[in-house]
């Protein structure tokens, strides 16, 4: 399927570059690039050869640009579980601060407080996301 050059404007042309220069997200610059490449009448196949993608891939993003405009190159919502103790995270905060609890000692103080049965790795995620972390204690002569 032979598609005309990508139809930019200048002013697109100069976003889409500056995009690809300073761009926080590889995928959003990847994307910028195989447009730019397009509208300058690169064929849809060397694009892929030179980005190391499949010649479907350039097609869909050759669409979605035509369809969404600037919208297509970040990346779209990803669905996912929500997370389990996102309402508890204060209280979890709270007990670990006020004193060293291990991740079961959370997991069991969820159950008896909260009622909520979790798995261990959960409350460890969870105390990661709060920024705590556990460093091992080492025997010294030095501390006695």
């Amino acid at each position: 399927m032979k598609h005309k050059p990508l139809p930019l404007t200048e002013d697109e042309v100069l976003k889409l570059e500056e995009i690809i220069r300073k761009g926080a997200d590889w995928r959003s610059r990847d994307r910028a690039k195989t447009l730019l490449l397009l509208s300058r009448g690169v064929s849809a196949w060397a694009v892929a050869e030179e980005q190391g993608i499949c010649k479907k891939t350039v097609y869909e993003r050759r669409q979605s640009w035509l369809d969404k405009g600037f919208a297509s190159l970040v990346d779209a919502h990803r669905t996912g579980a929500p997370s389990k103790l996102s309402a508890y995270l204060l209280a979890i905060e709270a007990w670990a601060q006020a004193m060293p609890m291990t991740v079961s000692d959370v997991q069991k103080r969820l159950e008896e407080e909260f009622d909520v049965v979790v798995h261990a790795n959960t409350v460890r995620s969870a105390l990661k996301q709060l920024g705590f972390v556990w460093k091992r204690t080492r025997y010294s002569l030095k501390k006695t």
